[in-house]
């Protein structure tokens, strides 16, 4: 629940996770900054009316614009793998932020192109 709105990932229909609770696995723990960030943020863009897919992608460039630099963050997508989100197209992620890209939008856009070249 959210600002009064009900958001709930497909994930957490499919696994019965109760309203307003987000489960990790033990092997995540290391992560659990990370995944929360990642969750409470696509929570957000649902609840500003992205779809489900959007919404991830949108999370994903918070991700970057926040953790690119951090190694620890490399390493959670390195060992749990965003079947969603190639490895490459992170790198093309960090390598425009590292370059000073800081627009959303933008991000968003080099993000979803090349998600969708790699398809």
């Amino acid at each position: 629940m959210y600002r009064g709105k009900v958001i709930s990932p497909p994930a957490a229909d499919k696994l019965s996770i109760p309203l307003n609770e987000i489960w990790l696995s033990e092997r995540l723990k290391v992560f659990e900054e990370y995944v929360l960030f990642h969750e409470l943020r696509e929570i957000e863009y649902r609840y500003q009316g992205y779809e489900v897919s959007e919404a991830h992608i949108r999370a994903r460039v918070d991700e970057g614009l926040r953790f690119c630099n951090d190694p620890r963050w490399i390493r959670y997508l390195n060992e749990f793998p965003d079947s969603t989100l190639p490895y490459e197209c992170l790198r093309k992620l960090c390598s425009a932020i590292g370059k000073g890209m800081k627009d959303r939008e933008a991000l968003y856009s080099l993000l979803t192109k090349c998600i969708n070249a790699q398809v």
